[in-house]
């Protein structure tokens, strides 16, 4: 499918002429691209490249920009991503896509944007402003969801194994997203280093200002990650001083009953000569005895504290 840059986006026929030096922006499968530029150094590289693609990427080559995007969805960030690839000249804008995704990305675009310029640089410059339009309210979101974890965590609300597994799926997301922010500012640094002097310096300095964009969001998603982290050290805290109240509960429990126990080997000696053997009141003595001791414990561990730690 093609496109023209009039203030939208022109549908072109397949037998429609085009004027030379006319902006066109055009959306391809692989195949296709491949059945129709396959003659060309960069057309290899580029199918090359999308072919093993794992991260966004730009690369300038002599009068074209190549490069590819993998961009994480938000609803499944760790599921298999969005990926398609570009060639850009001063002409034209070519997207190698398979999945669909980028004729909707370009007609959700079009829905809530003018196009003033007819530059295809302007257009790439409106279509990466518009994957990141939406990331400081995911982001804000994302932060509350950890703060409601957080809180989850210092109420005892939360099962043990239930909080781990999501600390644990948060870290893994908020790595995918802010390597995903690190991806788009080298690639618009690199566009906006233009050493092949592809793009006019208005084109540089929308680049640089989308540069600038993608650091705020690269501190944002650091951020976000050290909070994480936090999060699970607090977590890890909070269940060693559950684990060391247990173990101080069960230790004054052996502490109470330690001297019953010394009682009960001492008498269980059964020697010949033993007075309290035969004597009437001996088991009821053992007793009070035993009573008393476990009394005087309890009071003097409640009266230091020891119950309340």
């Amino acid at each position: 499918m093609r496109y023209k840059i009039r203030k939208k986006l022109v549908p072109v026929g397949p037998d429609e002429s085009v004027m030379d030096g006319e902006a066109i922006v055009e959306i391809v499968k692989k195949h296709e691209y491949w059945d129709k530029y396959h003659n060309r150094y960069q057309d290899h590289m580029l199918i090359k490249n999308l072919e093993k693609a794992q991260y966004c990427r730009a690369d300038l080559l002599k009068e074209c920009a190549i490069g590819s995007f993998v961009i994480p969805r938000k609803k499944h960030l760790l599921g298999k991503p969005i990926v398609f690839g570009y060639y850009m000249d001063r002409d034209r804008l070519i997207f190698v896509d398979d999945s669909g995704e980028v004729e909707k990305m370009l007609h959700e675009l079009e829905r809530v944007q003018i196009f003033e310029k007819t530059y295809v640089t302007h257009l790439f410059f409106e279509f990466l402003e518009y994957l990141v339009r939406e990331e400081v309210d995911f982001l804000q979101k994302y932060e509350e969801k950890l703060t409601e974890m957080e809180d989850r965590i210092m109420s005892g609300r939360s099962e043990r194994t239930d909080v781990s597994i999501s600390i644990l799926r948060a870290r893994k997301e908020l790595a995918k997203v802010s390597s995903y922010y690190g991806q788009l500012l080298n690639v618009s640094q690199t566009l906006t280093e233009n050493y092949n002097d592809l793009f006019r310096e208005e084109d540089c300095a929308l680049f640089h200002l989308f540069s600038g964009r993608m650091k705020r969001l690269v501190e944002h998603g650091k951020e976000l990650r050290e909070y994480a982290l936090q999060i699970r050290e607090m977590y890890q805290s909070h269940m060693d001083m559950k684990q060391n109240h247990v173990l101080s509960f069960l230790t004054m429990v052996t502490a109470i009953f330690m001297p019953l126990t010394l009682i009960a080997g001492w008498y269980g000696m059964n020697f010949k000569n033993m007075p309290e053997i035969n004597w009437n009141y001996g088991y009821l003595v053992c007793t009070f005895v035993s009573l008393l001791l476990i009394i005087g414990e309890v009071w003097y561990f409640n009266k230091n504290g020891w119950f309340k730690k």
